[in-house]
């Protein structure tokens, strides 16, 4: 996996699940905005933007991993938010 297919993989998926809890809210009682779903997963947010600092030279092992266990994390994230 290259980087740069990891970090929009990880942009992309962050972007649908916003789009789709935001519009799944809409059709129930408690909505849920931008602005909640940035205060609750700021940890997410941080680590969006710091994909930048992964080493491009480390083991393809080892990127893939860690881009793999950020797109886990951020469905994950998302799931709880959609459920609470």
């Amino acid at each position: 996996m290259h980087k740069t297919m990891g970090m929009m993989k990880a942009i992309v998926k962050f972007h649908e699940n916003c789009i789709r809890v935001i519009t799944e809210s809409s059709k129930q009682e408690r909505k849920v905005s931008m602005g909640y779903i940035e205060q609750t997963l700021g940890d997410i947010v941080v680590k969006l933007t710091q994909m930048k600092f992964q080493s491009p030279v480390q083991p393809e092992q080892e990127l893939r991993k860690w881009f793999d266990d950020l797109h886990e994390e951020i469905d994950n994230k998302f799931r709880d938010i959609q459920y609470a």
